[in-house]
């Protein structure tokens, strides 16, 4: 046997291209990916329902409390209702009932009372789905091929599920019922008077507002239909739903039970593959997708539907059919040599931007969006002052940086004194009271001047000195005015110094008046405190009378509390029952 003797060169050759070989030959494992929708994507998918209501009513009132209800004394109801559902537990429900009510006396059979008549509802409820999450939602996976890939996509899917829930709500409860009594029952037993008033209250049309609660069962029958089972109570506040109240027993309302079977279908849009795009607006609608691609897939997430996709495995951009580009912003700057490759820029900033045109890139310049100078880093200086905006208080008007930051020197009330130094902006003044005014002349300016239209001295607060002829008749008032013996009641002779005082007042029409009561020691404390407070009002009310301000008056009494003499005596006594009169002047 001969063995041909194979070169080393060409052995490493084969050792080489073997395994490239082998990759051509034999097909790549497919990849695996796996994709989450929204919860709520089938939940979505039916919101609404209108369903049809068949049951009984049961009426528990004065006639039949504390009895447990017979099959006959069951009436029979119809109705209507429209359901929206707000989140996976919570949904809102209208509601339209009418039905039979009737019932005749169990409660005291020889009364032989009875009523019949008609029970509507038009009401609104609330309802808590307790699992509603189970009733529209369950993950499932659903798993595709596309071009040599696996998809795994995790959607929702509708399964039939038996759910309770509890409701609550109110609404217009109306009744129109016809009462029957036994009068000579009601003769008898002295309750004639009271049947006559429920015949006049009890009959007729009837509308109140009432509350309901309850609850019930549903089960899928499939993905539109509904069946459900509910019992509620239903009670209207008031004590004439069965036409009787005062001569039965008038002390609680009346309600009722209602218990119905409930068919119900649900509206809405289709979605059969589950990715919470409507089939309707689905471009792949047995395929599971994104709602940016209309509802088909996108596996490599560049917003291009995989179908339309040429790289569906690699993002890219829509010029080049989903395939990516050395120059990923498109600024004409290839990624290699792009300092800012995602965003769009100019060669010039090596592919960065500058978004106001200001020839400063963006990385240097501090105003992105304004075009500046490079001196201020790319911020403007509009009034070319040499100050940046920024940092100029007037940057439309051209003025100096030092002291004034930017502004021209401005003097607003022409006195003189430049705005940056004036106090008082808008009002003329004087340089030593630094812009503002003294309008008495007095060396006091306004603002401090307590009389700025009249001139005083400084060491007054700017007021007028009061003279000391008249602080001695301020003080001769105190002896002067006399009352009537423990009454608030001015004596004749007391109309001449309260008249001074008056012209007093008017000679310094900036000053103010106090006015205060004393007594002396005798009689009660409540009753003295009483009488100086009135008597200060008295004085207060004589000058009102001539004509002083009440606003310039002030009035207050002191009882015994501030006697000027001790109280042993009778002279003592009569200097402590006094009214005191004292000018002064306001608080600036």
């Amino acid at each position: 046997m001969r063995i041909s003797f194979i070169p080393p060169v060409l052995i490493l050759s084969l050792l080489t291209y073997l395994p490239l070989y082998a990759q051509k030959a034999l097909p790549a494992p497919a990849k695996t990916e796996t994709l989450y929708f929204a919860d709520t994507a089938r939940y979505l998918e039916k919101v609404t329902e209108f369903g049809l209501v068949l049951g009984g009513l049961h009426y528990k009132g004065d006639l039949n409390e504390n009895k447990f209800p017979g099959f006959e004394e069951v009436t029979p109801a119809v109705g209507v209702f429209v359901r929206r559902h707000l989140c996976p537990n919570i949904a809102l429900r209208a509601n339209l009932l009418t039905g039979k009510i009737s019932a005749k006396d169990r409660a005291y059979p020889q009364r032989d009372y009875s009523f019949t008549g008609s029970a509507h509802e038009l009401s609104m409820q609330a309802e808590w789905d307790i699992f509603g999450k189970r009733r529209y939602r369950r993950v499932d996976t659903l798993v595709y091929e596309m071009d040599r890939y696996r998809q795994n996509a995790l959607i929702n899917v509708f399964r039939p599920t038996l759910l309770p829930y509890l409701f609550v709500g109110g609404g217009a409860m109306m009744s129109d019922v016809t009462a029957k009594f036994n009068m000579a029952y009601a003769g008898e037993t002295a309750h004639l008077p009271q049947v006559e008033e429920d015949m006049r209250l009890g009959s007729g049309f009837k509308t109140n507002f009432g509350i309901l609660f309850g609850g019930g069962l549903t089960v899928d029958l499939g993905r539109k239909w509904l069946l459900g089972a509910e019992l509620g109570v239903r009670t209207a506040y008031d004590d004439y739903l069965d036409g009787i109240s005062l001569s039965a027993g008038p002390n609680e309302d009346d309600w009722y039970w209602v218990g119905a079977l409930n068919l119900s279908y649900r509206f809405g849009v289709r979605d059969q593959d589950g990715d919470g795009t409507p089939d309707k607006t689905d471009k792949c609608p047995e395929t599971p997708g994104m709602g940016r691609t209309g509802g088909c897939p996108d596996a490599d997430n560049d917003g291009i539907a995989d179908m339309d996709d040429a790289c569906p495995r690699v993002a890219g951009i829509p010029s080049l059919a989903g395939c990516p580009v050395k120059d990923a912003d498109n600024d004409g700057v290839p990624d290699v040599d792009d300092l800012c490759p995602k965003v769009a820029g100019l060669a010039q900033f090596q592919g960065c931007p500058d978004t106001d045109g200001d020839g400063i890139e963006d990385k240097l310049d501090s105003c992105l969006t304004v075009a500046g100078l490079t001196q201020f880093h790319g911020c403007p200086d509009t009034d070319g002052d040499g100050i940046e905006d920024k940092l100029d208080a007037c940057p439309t008007e051209k003025g100096p940086a030092e002291y004034y930051y930017g502004c021209p020197v401005r003097d607003t009330d022409k006195d003189g004194v430049e705005d940056k130094l004036d106090e008082c902006l808008l009002i003329a003044g004087k340089t030593e009271f630094k812009g503002c005014p003294d309008t008495d002349g007095d060396s006091v300016e306004d603002r401090l001047d307590v009389c700025p239209y009249t001139a005083g001295k400084p060491e007054n607060k700017g007021c007028p000195v009061v003279e000391k002829k008249d602080l001695e008749k301020l003080k001769f008032a105190v002896k002067a005015v006399k009352f009537q013996t423990g009454k608030a009641v001015l004596l004749k002779e007391s109309s001449k110094i309260l008249t001074d005082i008056a012209d007093i007042l008017n000679k310094y029409p900036d000053y103010l008046l106090r006015i205060e009561g004393h007594t002396d020691n005798v009689g009660k404390d409540a009753k003295n405190q009483a009488l100086s407070e009135q008597r200060a009002q008295a004085c207060a009310t004589f000058l009102t009378g001539k004509g002083i301000a009440a606003t310039r008056m002030k009035s207050s009494g002191f009882g015994k509390t501030k006697p000027v003499a001790d109280n042993k005596t009778a002279a003592n006594r009569a200097k402590n029952r006094r009214v005191e009169f004292n000018l002064y002047l306001p608080e600036k």
